[in-house]
């Protein structure tokens, strides 16, 4: 992957709970069928692909999963704000919530505290958040 003016972009190393894996390519493979979303599903997958998967129970608290509530940065702006990274259809049930199908969702699924990653927008522009704190949500399949 390279930026508008051919420099390559990287990367940062992204792990993923097998339970996570699982939705995230069930979700981005239905999405692939619609035209508004086929870029986003290619981004999850790209995202699948390259991640390393441990057990659900290995996953750190401190990677970024589906329903983590996310302090990020962003590195562009300066300005800082708190995501919760939903699948798509539980956008509306709850504030400050970004689909794993969205530009900024795709991009914070499975990083690490501390970890920055880079994209351009679709218009070209250059993207840049970094996590500063991800928190697991508390669900009562998996206690915090």
């Amino acid at each position: 992957m390279n930026t508008p003016d051919g420099h390559p972009i990287a990367l940062p190393p992204v792990m993923l709970s097998e339970a996570d894996r699982d939705r995230l390519y069930a979700i981005a493979i239905s999405a692939l069928t619609n035209c508004r979303m086929a870029s986003s599903a290619s981004n999850v997958l790209r995202e699948i692909s390259r991640a390393k998967i441990v057990p659900d129970d290995e996953l750190p608290k401190n990677v970024v999963a589906v329903n983590s509530h996310v302090d990020v940065r962003d590195n562009v702006t300066g300005t800082t704000r708190q995501v919760v990274l939903v699948m798509p259809d539980e956008t509306s049930k709850q504030p400050n919530a970004v689909s794993v199908l969205s530009p900024l969702g795709a991009a914070l699924i499975g990083l690490s505290e501390g970890h920055s990653v880079e994209w351009c927008s679709a218009i070209g522009e250059p993207c840049s958040v970094t996590v500063l704190r991800s928190t697991a949500s508390c669900k009562i399949a998996s206690p915090c």
